[in-house]
C-alpha cells in the first residue's frame, strides 16, 4: 500500500514530536529500490505508536522494522 504525500507528512509530524525514536526512510524491501518501505520504525516508545494508530495509520512488523502505512 502506498501512502499519500500528505499522510507521509502527517506521520512525520507525529514522529518528530518525540525524541526517543529511530526511523529509516525508503528502505528497500528485498535489497531492490523498485519496492521500498517508505517509513520504518526501528525503536520507539509506546506513545508514538498509539498516536500513529489514533491518526489512522497501521503498523506491520517486518524483518527490517515496523512498517507504517495508512489504511
Amino acid at each position: 500500500m502506498k501512502m499519500q504525500e500528505s499522510d507521509f507528512r502527517h506521520a512525520l509530524e507525529i514522529i518528530t514530536r518525540n525524541n526517543r525514536i529511530t526511523v529509516s526512510f525508503n528502505t528497500p524491501i528485498a535489497d531492490n529500490y523498485s519496492q521500498v518501505y517508505p517509513l520504518l520504525i526501528h525503536e520507539s516508545n509506546a506513545s508514538v505508536l498509539k498516536q500513529l494508530h489514533e491518526a489512522g495509520f497501521s503498523m506491520s512488523m517486518t524483518k527490517k522494522g515496523l512498517e507504517v502505512s495508512k489504511y
